[in-house]
């Protein structure tokens, strides 16, 4: 099992998503600019299931709010959006997460964009995780 990631840097540069932007391992991608990266999770969730990644050295959303440029932040952002509509999924409906450090359950240590569609999601967290303190987790 990997190690917890913490979401705050220092950046590894031989994270998965960095290898993929070096074009070191194959992906299917939907999107790429200047930006932004998006392509299909290997282990899909959902039906569509894609990632999107900055083209930044970010390990986390925390990192890439408190770091990036204004214009990477709202070029990532509208990358998301136009990935979604190119998708069809705003129709729909679709969910985009981002996870944050071991309790957000995040495994890869460069910040990316879930977007999950293609089906009815349900609930983001079963109730009793949802209503329980975090001490009695």
């Amino acid at each position: 099992m990997p190690a917890p990631v913490s979401g705050l840097p220092p950046y590894d540069d031989t994270n998965i998503f960095a290898r993929i932007l070096r074009g070191e391992i194959p992906s299917r991608r939907v999107h790429e600019d200047e930006y932004a990266v998006a392509f299909h999770d290997i282990n899909p969730l959902a039906p569509v299931h894609v990632l999107v990644i900055p083209r930044g050295r970010y390990v986390s959303i925390a990192d890439f709010s408190a770091s990036a440029s204004d214009a990477e932040i709202a070029g990532f952002w509208r990358a998301v959006g136009r990935v979604a509509r190119e998708l069809g999924l705003e129709e729909r409906g679709f969910r985009a997460l981002t996870n944050m450090g071991s309790e957000g359950g995040q495994e890869v240590p460069h910040f990316h964009v879930h977007l999950f569609g293609g089906q009815r999601l349900g609930r983001m967290l079963p109730a009793a995780e949802r209503t329980a303190p975090a001490a009695e987790r």
